[in-house]
């Protein structure tokens, strides 16, 4: 009986001691955040891509440099001061004051001011001004009559009126446009708005893209059309194949043309054509790029080049 009290007296002890250390041990809780789950984040800066500037063109009256990086330009009556951009120092030193010209520029916001912008020029060219009526009859007085060839320009441009009106098609529609008279190297013909004649080049080209273009060359007046068709082929040889194009395929709006020599290749087309009526004969060397100007370029400039007329 006494070793079974000892016994439970031992057996309660240890119980006891077991009870003790169990209520003495504190559960580890687990405070660990994750590394940056509760962390803002950072967020990265946009970058927003640099807008290229809008290129707008104009045409106008060149009045000359008002310090070696402006220039001043008349439009509508309204002079309007230009900065030159790269390399157009050497092209400005090219034109006279009361020059006719066309050109493309950009627009640039002025550092703290937001209604002010400055116009950075970034082409200029030389075209040429249409000329006719009493304004002309009174030149060719000045000058003497028509004994010079300014005179027979001047008689030329008298015998035509300043504008007239021709019937295009344009977007397979007909439309009335008025077109200007312009003068070349002893010829002059009719140049509709989207076009300037650019006599230093004797080019008619598309305003708003120069690589439309009709170069223009007054043939003599014993010329060869069979020559002209050998020198023909052998300019539009490296475009592609060469057709001549008969009376019936040759556009409608050029009817006085004698020859018309084409060569298409995959980025541009190109025309050799000899107009001639009876006021003298002409190379025309037409370049057409594949594009969405195309079929505009074809209707304004066959309507034009049928208008060339040689100067007395």
């Amino acid at each position: 009986m006494k070793k079974n009290n000892t016994f439970s007296i031992i057996l309660l002890t240890v119980v006891a001691v077991l009870a003790l250390s169990a209520c003495g041990t504190k559960p580890q809780t687990n405070n660990t955040t994750p590394q940056g789950a509760n962390q803002p984040q950072t967020q990265q800066p946009q970058v927003n891509p640099v807008a290229e500037p809008e290129v707008k063109q104009g045409t106008g009256v060149y009045n000359g440099a008002a310090d070696p990086h402006t220039v001043e330009i008349e439009i509508n009556g309204e002079a309007q001061s230009f900065q030159l951009g790269d390399g157009l120092d050497k092209v400005v030193a090219g034109l006279e004051e009361g020059d006719s010209v066309s050109f493309e520029y950009s627009e640039k916001a002025v550092e703290g001011d937001t209604t002010a912008k400055q116009l950075i020029l970034t082409k200029i060219q030389k075209t040429e001004a249409a000329t006719g009526g009493k304004e002309n009859e009174g030149s060719s007085q000045a000058a003497g009559g028509d004994k010079d060839t300014g005179g027979s320009s001047q008689a030329a441009d008298r015998e035509r009126s300043k504008t007239q009106a021709f019937e295009l098609t344009l977007e397979g529609k007909k439309e009335t446009q008025t077109a200007t008279l312009a003068q070349g190297e002893g010829y002059s013909l009719y140049v509709f708005d989207p076009m300037s004649l650019f006599p230093d080049q004797n080019r008619v080209a598309l305003a708003v893209d120069d690589n439309y273009y009709a170069e223009i060359t007054k043939l003599p007046t014993d010329f060869n059309l069979d020559e002209l068709q050998k020198e023909g082929k052998k300019d539009l040889a490296s475009i592609g194949k060469v057709q001549k194009l008969d009376k019936a395929t040759v556009p409608q709006a050029l009817s006085s043309s004698r020859l018309f020599l084409q060569a298409s290749g995959s980025k541009v087309t190109q025309q050799y054509i000899v107009v001639e009526n009876t006021t003298g004969a002409f190379i025309v060397k037409v370049n057409i790029p594949q594009g969405e100007a195309a079929e505009g370029f074809e209707s304004f400039i066959y309507t034009s080049l049928e208008s060339l007329q040689a100067n007395k």
